[in-house]
């Protein structure tokens, strides 16, 4: 089993951020009251105080990227007593935080009401959120992302706005209390730091731990100590220190001074939402302490204990819940701040130390990827100044540290030393490192340059019988792999570590099953179990990252909220993609192709004539049209299936039915046939996604088995082979450039403009009044599939009946314009092919070769240099000429 690794730089960057950034709403009044007007340097010396620790702790990630941070980091290399006292001490700091987060949304929300209501509105956010880590419901990467996005926009218009009206009197004096007072300062908001070493708790689930983990954390450290010190001037400078000593709202009173009760309740709505963000990324990390301590037999083996129907760690989030239930019953906010202060500074201090400890002594398995610079001098004045800052804090913190290491020294007295016995630091954590080791392998495996081509299965679970779609993965391995990829897709409240020992008895079942239908299909089989919070994301980065030919998936199942599972498939396939849908008999003896000009009709008879050559089955070309067909059009449509059938080797008939409802048409031909084989349908449009399209009616429709299949934008027809490449006498492009349509630095601001000028640039080389019907089709062409291709090119084929021959057309744009839907992408060179549906192969060849161009270096650049349209045309016959033939043309 292994862990699907899907974070990032910015994921990194962004959970650091979102973990770190909501003490701004409520700690500058509190540090204010201490330091002074020049509270904002408490928070400044506090980010210098804290990023020895945010280094020494990036060293420890990338040597153990394993779930449970800090905690882990001191049990390895200082024993079990200091790890079980830690354990405790950083449950308790984040519960604190978490806690007068917690009493900042009450605050908040009661700020135009009763302040009485505070504690009850805080407490009843509390067992809400409680509750939602219990079920596991949703995804939060999204929405910590729009609320991270949120809330840096807000508080960046506050401090841009507020630096304009700062009233420079409420500055005097300096420093009230003396330097002491701001060293008291930046040790009493030193928690507002914490989070931004937050990504190392998920170290396991982050790819390229050794430059994702540090620079994401230093990136997020500077950002919030930027934040924290401007946020915290501006309000000072707009409400006097002696009002905010003891506010918990500073910035909704600071900005009712800006522009009311209507920016004051903006800015309370941002800060709920950023508190109720922190709020509950606390209660989800709180609860994987006590799990993780749990795991290593430090806690009762309950803590470890996940809920069979949710997967959730229920008793480490119900002892957590508990735990701050009681915090923000029975302290004030001041007092929570300063106790996740206290054991967030004793926390640090020991990570610092653990990083001199591992060094020193040398483990063999400590082999960082990171190294944290100025060892060991960082880490010594890190230490020191963290002495000092509990010094300062005075006898709170002397009181609070004693009971936790006298809690924590009699807990590991009497509970853990009798089941703890290691002399190994490392052993404890056997399974987690196996994993990583093994998942470590297997990635460099993956990443072979002597792999062979690989179909991937996946199975998420709800499959109704997974070896029949393991039996239609293999029409597609021809000598490669298949690799069936079974997910355990786990609610985020639950780390992934926590299902690595289990036993699980039916993916062994299933894995002996595969393994036996690959020695009886006689192909390549490998089995995974994987581990990851999203699924369908985990599939495509996989594929993309072994450089996977296919991803042959069973047909999500379809619900009145999600008519249209598969948009996300549709758009965002790394590979080609087949959706099967198993009806009917096993056995595959007649199939159906929807077979019509556009992206996916290459691939559509490719994947038709293999599964048929295998089968031994017969193949039916069928092209619904509409009952106002005339003759000539119909004879457009038999020449190109003409076209097509030349491409396959399988006894092969054509069925082009003009009909009102090609569904229904489809369900009678269906009855007769064991498969449909069909193309996706448009990408992401506004119809495909509430009410489906053409498509999903008629796979809805039909009887039989339904493939659909679908080829990522960039791919320009990867399976065809022209077999009559010889008689089309194609040799290279230099025939059709003295009829070309042209275009050079054109002025146009849409893609819609363009297309036009397109239609009329054709409609004038080939001698047709045909201009809106090719513009037409275009669009058609582009809804279906975006044609835009790396480095700001569009490459179009589009067919169109009534044209009388190919045609070839250049254009530059002197402006990019927005092309794809999905992403901002701009183009400002456009490729396009027009021919009649007679000549789809001939216009295969036409884009196969002009899609090698464009994999040449440079010519993009020199078509945007052309001044007229004929150096464009010289630009395209230099390149032609250069690229050597060595094989048909294969696009």
């Amino acid at each position: 089993m292994q862990f699907d690794r899907k974070l990032g730089f910015w994921s990194v960057f962004s959970i650091s951020v979102a973990a770190g950034i909501a003490g701004v709403f409520v700690l500058p009044g509190l540090a204010a009251g201490i330091a002074g007007p020049w509270a904002s340097l408490s928070f400044v010396l506090a980010g210098v105080m804290v990023l020895p620790a945010v280094l020494s702790k990036a060293e420890l990630a990338t040597a153990m990227p394993v779930a449970g941070g800090s905690f882990v980091y001191i049990d390895r290399s200082m024993g079990p007593w200091l790890g079980t006292v830690e354990g405790l001490g950083t449950w308790t700091s984040l519960s604190s935080k978490t806690a007068y987060c917690l009493v900042g949304i009450g605050a908040y929300l009661t700020l135009f009401a009763d302040p009485s209501l505070v504690k009850p509105v805080s407490l009843a956010f509390l067992v809400g959120l409680v509750a939602i880590n219990v079920l596991g419901v949703g995804k939060a990467s999204f929405l910590q992302t729009l609320t991270v996005t949120t809330c840096l926009t807000a508080l960046t218009f506050f401090c841009l706005w507020g630096a304009t009206e700062v009233d420079p009197t409420h500055f005097e004096p300096a420093l009230p209390n003396g330097w002491k007072g701001l060293a008291i300062g930046s040790a009493f908001v030193f928690t507002a730091f914490a989070g931004v070493t937050k990504a190392c708790s998920v170290a396991e689930e982050v790819r390229d731990p050794e430059r994702n983990i540090p620079y994401g954390m230093l990136a997020a450290h500077g950002t919030v100590v930027v934040i924290f010190a401007t946020a915290t001037w501006v309000t000072v400078g707009l409400v006097r220190p002696e009002e905010l000593h003891d506010s918990a709202v500073p910035l909704a009173l600071a900005a009712e001074r800006l522009g009311g009760a209507p920016v004051a309740t903006v800015m309370a709505v941002v800060a709920v939402l950023s508190l109720l963000a922190m709020s509950n990324a606390g209660v989800l990390a709180g609860s994987r302490y006590p799990f993780a301590m749990g795991r290593v037999r430090m806690l009762p083996s309950w803590t470890q204990e996940l809920s069979p129907r949710f997967a959730t760690p229920v008793p480490a989030i119900l002892a957590t819940g508990v735990f701050l239930f009681a915090l923000v019953f029975y302290l004030p906010i001041y007092e929570l701040a300063k106790l996740a202060s206290v054991f967030k500074i004793n926390m640090f201090t020991m990570v610092n130390l653990a990083v001199i400890v591992l060094r020193v002594s040398r483990p063999g398995w400590y082999r960082p990827t990171f190294r944290a610079p100025l060892y060991p001098w960082l880490q010594i004045a890190a230490i020191v100044g963290g002495v000092a800052m509990l010094v300062a804090l005075g006898a709170f913190a002397a009181v609070g540290l004693t009971a936790i290491f006298a809690v924590g020294t009699i807990w590991y007295l009497i509970y853990v030393r009798p089941r703890v016995d290691r002399r190994s630091a490392l052993s404890h954590l056997w399974g987690e490192a196996r994993v990583i080791r093994e998942t470590a392998r297997a990635e460099a495996a993956e990443r072979r340059p002597d792999r062979r081509p690989r179909v991937i299965t996946p199975l998420f679970g709800e499959e109704e019988n997974p070896l029949d779609l393991i039996r239609a993965g293999v029409h597609l391995v021809g000598g490669g792999w298949l690799e069936v990829l079974r997910f355990h897709e786990l609610p985020e409240q639950t780390m992934l570590v926590a299902s690595v020992d289990r036993d699980d008895g039916e993916a062994r079942e299933l894995s002996e099953r595969v393994y036996a239908l690959g020695e009886e299909l006689g192909v390549h089989v490998a089995f995974r179990d994987i581990l990851t919070h999203n699924a369908k994301r985990a599939v495509a980065e996989h594929a993309a990252r072994t450089g996977a030919r296919w991803i042959v998936m069973d047909w999500p199942k379809s619900s009145p909220l999600a008519p249209n599972p598969m948009a996300w498939w549709h758009d965002h396939t790394p590979c080609e993609l087949a959706v099967v849908k198993r009806r009917g008999p096993p056995t595959w003896r007649k199939i159906l192709v929807l077979a019509k000009p556009g992206p996916y009709d290459t691939i559509v008879v490719h994947v038709a004539d293999r599964i048929a050559r295998r089968c031994g089955a017969t193949l039916t070309l069928f092209r619904p049209v509409s009952p106002l067909t005339t003759a000539e059009q119909m004879e457009g449509h038999r020449a190109y299936h003409r076209q097509l059938e030349e491409l396959v080797r399988s006894p092969t008939e054509s069925a082009i039915l003009r009909t009102p409802d090609p569904a229904q048409t489809a369900a009678v031909l269906g009855g007769h046939h064991d498969l449909l084989v069909m193309g996706a349908p448009p990408e992401r449009s506004f119809r495909t996604l509430l009410i489906g399209s053409a498509e999903h009616a008629m796979a809805a429709a039909v009887g039989c088995s339904v493939i659909k299949l679908k080829s990522p934008a960039d791919s320009v027809h990867p399976h065809f082979q022209a077999p009559l490449a010889a008689q089309l006498r194609f040799d290279d492009l230099a025939g059709f450039t003295p009829w070309a349509a042209c275009g050079a630095q054109l002025r146009v601001g849409r893609k819609e403009e363009l297309f036009h000028i397109i239609g009329e640039r054709f409609s004038e080389v080939l001698g047709v009044e045909m201009a809106d019907a090719i513009a037409a089709r275009l669009r058609k062409r582009e809804r279906q599939q975006p044609t835009q291709r790396p480095g700001g090119v569009a490459l179009i084929g589009a067919t169109k009946n009534g044209l009388p021959s190919s045609s070839l057309g250049v254009f530059t744009l002197a402006r990019a314009v927005p092309w794809g839907h999905r992403t901002r992408s701009r183009v400002d060179v456009v490729l396009a092919v027009m021919s009649p549906p007679g000549e789809r192969q001939l216009q295969l060849l036409m884009l196969g070769r002009l899609a090698r161009l464009l994999a040449t270096p440079g010519l993009a650049d020199e078509l945007r240099g052309a001044r007229d349209e004929a150096e464009l045309l010289e630009s395209i016959r230099v390149a032609d000429g250069r690229l050597a033939e060595t094989a048909p043309e294969a696009g």
